[in-house]
């Protein structure tokens, strides 16, 4: 199966829709319970969204962890133009 194309910075600019769906809810428990960070809350990705993306491309210290594994780079790629875009709601 072929990683999908990112799509154009234009398009990666909101939180709701094109970042949140990225972390399912085993992400979401995970980070909430070994680092206290939300990801189910906007304001919470938005002010760690650096250490969010450093994290989304250490391959020693994958975010999401195992079992999931890394994300696809077409999704660190959206993440990155997210954050270039304003890191929009």
């Amino acid at each position: 199966m072929s990683e999908p194309e990112p799509p154009p910075e234009a398009e990666c600019t909101s939180y709701a829709i094109d970042i949140r769906p990225k972390f399912i809810e085993e992400d979401v428990e995970h980070m909430r319970d070994q680092v206290g960070m939300d990801l189910d809350d906007y304001s919470t990705v938005k002010d760690n969204a650096d250490l969010i993306l450093t994290r989304l491309k250490d391959p020693n210290d994958p975010m999401p962890p195992p079992p999931r594994g890394p994300w696809p780079q077409a999704w660190i790629t959206c993440f990155e133009q997210w954050i270039k875009n304003g890191k929009q709601p």
